[in-house]
């Protein structure tokens, strides 16, 4: 019997498939041969005392910011201190015109003079009519006539001097003098000005007395409270912080609103200014044992966020609940319990089960 020429070339590619499939892995064993592993570094996850705090953007105000107003009219004759001058208490700061006050003295004066000597004679007077009326020279009721005169002039001079205080008085406020030492926040006037009493002159701050005024909405309010520590950083000077403690907690919107305003008494203000924009940063909470991760370690996927265990060159999916972000890392509340090690740089290629190759370590 003769073989068929065609059948030998089918005998032998079917034998070169029997060949390559026994070369194969059965299913179920994890893939093939040629898998390649993926390049990951992992990180340690951590076991930390976690601080929470809330950051906002708020402004400075000195607790203490008198403004200095004109007590007697007149015009601005000398100016001593400008915006931003350091003052120290009793500094003169200007002056009004005092030539008006200074007539008003000098008339006080001469009336008061010109009473002493209607007094002087007032009393002779009465003295002369008691002893005439002792002698039935004179009348009573002209001894009475002199005593009521002379009563009248002691009440004029007694007015007199008031009115020589009152002028004395009003010369001395001419001089405008510094109720406490601080900071010229604002100069309001110049030479030449004619104010008017009680007008705006000067606004003086304590650069040593100043308040952080933090702003917190509605929705975490409820977790400001009184002395909870505060950090305090100005972008004028980036690095430092001032450290205090809230101290008044006032509504800052409106009626139904629970929008709060945290007002801080500053301990050490550094270089704050009033008014200055600054951002604080209040100590809400510190949990116990927190466990965190680089951010980069927990993946999105549709079963959840997912952060990926390295165990014996193998990546483990793991479920993971997160909570609080803290710079790069993230706190995991449910999944980890602290201590393993966890992909980093490439977690985001990984599977459940897949083979890995460590590259390097953040930790």
């Amino acid at each position: 019997m003769k073989r068929s020429l065609t059948s030998l070339p089918i005998a032998l590619l079917l034998a070169s498939l029997l060949s390559a499939c026994s070369k194969e892995e059965s299913p179920g064993t994890g893939g093939t041969v040629n898998d390649k592993a993926v390049l990951i570094s992992t990180h340690k996850a951590e076991v930390t005392d976690l601080p929470i705090w809330l950051e906002t953007v708020g402004q400075v105000h000195s607790l203490s910011a008198p403004t200095l107003a004109a007590e007697v009219a007149g015009r601005i004759i000398m100016v001593a201190a400008d915006t931003g001058d350091h003052i120290e208490e009793g500094q003169l700061l200007a002056e009004t015109d005092t030539s008006t006050l200074l007539l008003e003295q000098q008339a006080a004066q001469a009336r008061l003079e010109r009473l002493e000597i209607h007094i002087a004679n007032g009393k002779r007077r009465v003295d002369r009519f008691a002893r005439l009326s002792s002698k039935n020279l004179s009348s009573q009721a002209q001894l009475d006539d002199a005593r009521e005169q002379l009563e009248a002039y002691r009440a004029d001079y007694k007015a007199a001097g008031a009115q020589l205080a009152i002028v004395a008085d009003s010369l001395a406020r001419s001089r405008i003098i510094a109720p406490v030492s601080g900071v010229v926040q604002q100069r309001l006037i110049t030479v030449g000005d004619f104010v008017k009493r009680g007008q705006a002159l000067f606004e003086i701050t304590r650069p040593d007395q100043l308040q952080a005024w933090l702003p917190y909405p509605e929705t975490v309010a409820l977790r400001v409270q009184i002395g909870q520590p505060v950090k305090i950083v100005s972008p004028l000077t980036p690095g430092e912080f001032s450290l205090g403690e809230i101290t008044q907690l006032q509504p800052s919107v409106g009626p139904g609103s629970r929008a709060v305003m945290a007002i801080v008494d500053l301990k050490s203000p550094g270089n704050l200014r009033p008014e200055a924009t600054l951002s604080g940063k209040v100590l809400v909470e510190t949990r116990r044992n927190a466990v965190m991760v680089p951010d980069i370690s927990v993946v999105r996927r549709p079963a959840g966020e997912v952060v990926y265990v390295i165990n014996g060159g193998k990546a483990e999916a793991r479920l993971v609940t997160t909570g609080h972000h803290e710079h790069d890392r993230i706190e995991i509340i449910s999944g980890l319990d602290g201590g393993e090690t966890v992909a980093t740089d490439g977690a985001a290629f990984l599977t459940d089960g897949a083979s890995v190759k460590i590259t390097g370590s953040l930790n």
